[in-house]
Formats: C-alpha cells, sequence, structure tokens
C-alpha cells in the first residue's frame, strides 16, 4: 500500500506541468497534423526521456446553432501515435486497461428517455479524463531537439440533432491533436590530445586537478 501511494505522489508531482505549455495552433502548422486528419490541434511543446504525461482531459464543445448528441458504444479511447518508432517509445502507466473513465459532468447530460448523451447548442463540458495516477510515459528517446516524438488524438463522434429529432448521420470523428517534440540535447564531443604537454610534476599536477573539475562538470550537467 505505501509503495502504491509512493507512485501516485511521484506521478502527481510529474503533472503539474501537464497543461503548462499547451496551445492551440493551426493545423496547417505541421504536416503531421493533415497526415492523421486533425480538426483541432495543440502544440504541448518539448518532453524529456522518462517524462510523464498524466491529469489528462476532452472537452466536447457544441459550438454551432443546434444541438448535439452523442453515443458511448460509437466512441474510440484516445490513443498516443509513436511518431518515430525506430527511436522512441511511449508507455502507459500502469498499463492501457481502462486508462479513460468518463466524468460526472458528462453523465449527467444522459437522457435515459432516448439513450443518448445530449449537449445543447453553445456548451462545452469536460465528457473523458485519463484516471488518477494514470499516465504515458517517455521511456526512450534518441532524436535530436524539436524533433515530433509523440502525437495524442482525442476522437469524439457526435451527431446533430435536426429539427424533427431526427439524427445527421456522420461516421467521421472530430480529432483534436496534441503534438509532443523532442527535448533530447547532444552531449558535447571532447577530443583528447594525441600527446600530453611537456610539464613538470607541478604544472602536471595542476593539470590533473583541472581535468578532475571538468570532468565533474561535465558528468553533472548530463545528470540535470
Amino acid at each position: 500500500m505505501l509503495k502504491k501511494i509512493l507512485t501516485v505522489s511521484l506521478l502527481l508531482a510529474s503533472f503539474s506541468y501537464t497543461h503548462a505549455d499547451t496551445k492551440e495552433v493551426e493545423c496547417s502548422t505541421d504536416p503531421v497534423f493533415a497526415e492523421y486528419s486533425c480538426n483541432q490541434c495543440f502544440d504541448w511543446g518539448s518532453k524529456e526521456q522518462w517524462g510523464f504525461i498524466g491529469l489528462l482531459t476532452d472537452i466536447w464543445s457544441n459550438t454551432s446553432e443546434s444541438d448535439k448528441i452523442l453515443y458511448k458504444e460509437q466512441q474510440e479511447m484516445p490513443e498516443m501515435v509513436n511518431l518515430n518508432t525506430s527511436k522512441v517509445e511511449w508507455s502507459q502507466t500502469p498499463d492501457s486497461k481502462d486508462f479513460w473513465e468518463y466524468t460526472p459532468e458528462f453523465e449527467a447530460v444522459f437522457s435515459t428517455e432516448q439513450d443518448w448523451y445530449v449537449l445543447w447548442a453553445g456548451k462545452s463540458l469536460t465528457w473523458l479524463k485519463s484516471k488518477l495516477g494514470y499516465a504515458y510515459k517517455l521511456d526512450k528517446n534518441e532524436t535530436a531537439k524539436d524533433e515530433n516524438i509523440g502525437l495524442l488524438i482525442y476522437p469524439i463522434l457526435s451527431h446533430t440533432l435536426l429539427a424533427n429529432w431526427e439524427l445527421g448521420m456522420s461516421n467521421t470523428p472530430h480529432n483534436e491533436c496534441v503534438l509532443y517534440k523532442s527535448a533530447a540535447w547532444v552531449a558535447p564531443v571532447v577530443t583528447p590530445p594525441k600527446t600530453l604537454p611537456q610539464t613538470g610534476p607541478a604544472e602536471y599536477f595542476l593539470l590533473l586537478i583541472l581535468a578532475m573539475i571538468l570532468g565533474f562538470g561535465i558528468v553533472r550537467f548530463k545528470n540535470n
């Protein structure tokens, strides 16, 4: 039990900035959005190796002048697409089972009479969220800085409720896409001299100390 509590606490600590860098962008800003049929696009920014992405939510918005309805059985859950399978590895923590859950706000708009969920014109609500303690994890990242590494796709399929209570049918989901880039950096390559300079014992000892200090600085920088 203590191990589980510590794990959740560590995940929550890493989630504190999950949405901090997310900004909506034009889908024309990157070809990957068109490749995955994205209708609404977001740029999260860069992500470092071993980082977590959690406390995720999705908003169902109705900007039209007609009411919208939604059936649960028609929905596909969001997924993280790996954009560089040879150099990048994503996983789900703890795993993919029951990763997502519907919100109480969404359940409140269920119509028992019609057996659907209804969203009035001009309204929006948070309809889906990742469970507490569940996250995507970037296990491996060998790409250069600012390369595309992941695309989180939120599909939602809704229908327009027409004036005669018929449905405007559509088999095409609205895809909201969040793009993640690499925060990787390439360590500088230090080439040692081919021969040591001719020095006396005191100068050699001083060079040895300087080399140890420089080496410590490089190792510490890499660990950070």
